[in-house]
């Protein structure tokens, strides 16, 4: 069922908004709660009677408040389970913790949250050689380092490493993921 925003939300229509959202999405509360903030806010623009009602906002206001506590009361929307399942995506992809927690405080998750799922993820190996899992992944996926097919010189060597640095990574676990020592590349950047 399309809503069409000239149309003002109830409190209805936003509860089977947030049905049909969640059916097709994982999200995190903070993400429920914009998605349905945005139906709002988009009717306030085509409805020139609804924008000026106060009293209305304020009651579909309360009406997400209720929506989002009713799915978390019934569990499905669970930030720490949602935080878990896209540390183990991202790392899956090559991320690095600063990019994964980057991603996940833009998601509206709490930080001791973001936290818990990083250090669950790597509960089998430490928090370094996570980060060096997730480097190499990201070195393969980009075909960098020893994952080129032809030889690199200085300079390759030197974007791929500012690739692996922008990605989020340190340099020492950089270095690492490209099979180069530190003071291979520290003596490379005093001879720029």
């Amino acid at each position: 069922m399309v809503q069409s925003f000239s149309t003002p939300p109830t409190p209805e229509s936003l509860g089977k908004a947030a049905l049909q959202y969640l059916e097709r999405y994982a999200c995190s509360e903070a993400g429920l709660r914009n998605v349905l903030e945005n139906r709002i806010r988009r009717a306030t623009i085509k409805n020139r009677d609804f924008a000026s009602d106060q009293t209305a906002h304020e009651a579909l206001k309360a009406a997400i408040d209720q929506i989002v506590l009713k799915y978390k009361k019934l569990g499905v929307l669970n930030d720490k389970a949602f935080a878990e399942a896209k540390v183990n995506s991202l790392r899956r992809e090559g991320r690095s913790r600063r990019a994964i927690q980057q991603k996940l405080a833009a998601k509206g998750i709490s930080a001791s949250f973001i936290k818990i799922a990083i250090n669950r993820h790597a509960e089998d190996q430490s928090s370094e050689e996570a980060e060096l899992a997730a480097a190499c992944v990201l070195a393969k996926r980009r075909k960098l380092g020893p994952f080129r097919k032809t030889s690199a010189d200085k300079d390759r060597r030197r974007k791929d490493l500012a690739v692996l640095a922008r990605a989020g990574f340190p340099l020492d676990i950089a270095c690492r993921a490209l099979k180069t020592t530190l003071s291979e590349e520290e003596e490379d950047a005093a001879q720029t």
